[in-house]
């Protein structure tokens, strides 16, 4: 938080990227998301974390309904201090409210490897042209929808933000819904209630840690007019 303070103090442009893994307090996320507002930061991106296969820790990982239940509790009745760098029907995405398919090749990565396929989540070979990458890749092999384990509890922005764009972009109805969700700050009663559960990990064996082990924070500053 300091480097944020001393960032934004420099007159730099900072946005953060939030992953959450099992066992995440709810309540300690939100306020979280007050300090962060606090200190000047421009906007937040959050996401569950994804099981990538060389993950050394394979345990803390969000399944799908549990990433939905404890969006539901972050994102509902949410304050209007809070600003998000990221496609609104996505949040809806993550807190159950929609049902989107992956867009595997919405956010494909580039290295001195090559093209990465599918999408710099997995590790499915290189290619080294984009034409490349998008003819040589099966396509049908991946998201949730496909059947690949790979996928099975994936919810991130690579595959999911690109399909929530794409459906703001491409109707009228797209376009107003995603500015009332833009508008909505998601009134639930059972939401809060969510909040003043306790919080039990799947594996409870493990002890429950607070924000600086459960929230993995990704902080991006660019350079801007100094104030």
């Amino acid at each position: 938080m300091e480097g944020i303070k001393a960032a934004v103090a420099g007159g730099f442009r900072v946005t953060t990227n939030t992953t959450l893994f099992d066992g995440a307090d709810p309540n300690s996320v939100r306020g979280h998301f007050d300090d962060l507002m606090t200190v000047g930061v421009e906007a937040m991106m959050v996401a569950p974390g994804y099981t990538y296969e060389k993950a050394p820790d394979q345990k803390h990982f969000l399944g799908r309904a549990r990433s939905r239940r404890l969006f539901r509790a972050i994102l509902s009745n949410r304050k209007k201090s809070w600003k998000f760098n990221a496609n609104y029907l996505y949040l809806e995405f993550i807190m159950g409210k929609r049902d989107f398919k992956c867009t595997a090749w919405a956010m494909p990565t580039f290295s001195i490897f090559g093209w990465q396929k599918p999408c710099y989540l997995l590790q499915d070979g290189y290619a080294d042209t984009f034409q490349e990458l998008i003819d040589s890749t099966d396509w049908s092999n991946y998201g949730t929808e496909s059947g690949n384990p790979k996928c099975a509890n994936c919810m991130v922005h690579s595959g999911y933000e690109g399909t929530a764009v794409n459906y703001t972009f491409g109707s009228l109805k797209g376009l107003w819904e995603t500015a009332k969700a833009m508008m909505n700050l998601y009134p639930d009663k059972g939401a809060l209630d969510l909040l003043h559960e306790p919080v039990k990990p799947v594996h409870s064996f493990n002890p429950l840690v607070q924000i600086n082990a459960q929230i993995e924070t990704h902080v991006t500053v660019e350079e801007g007019t100094r104030v």
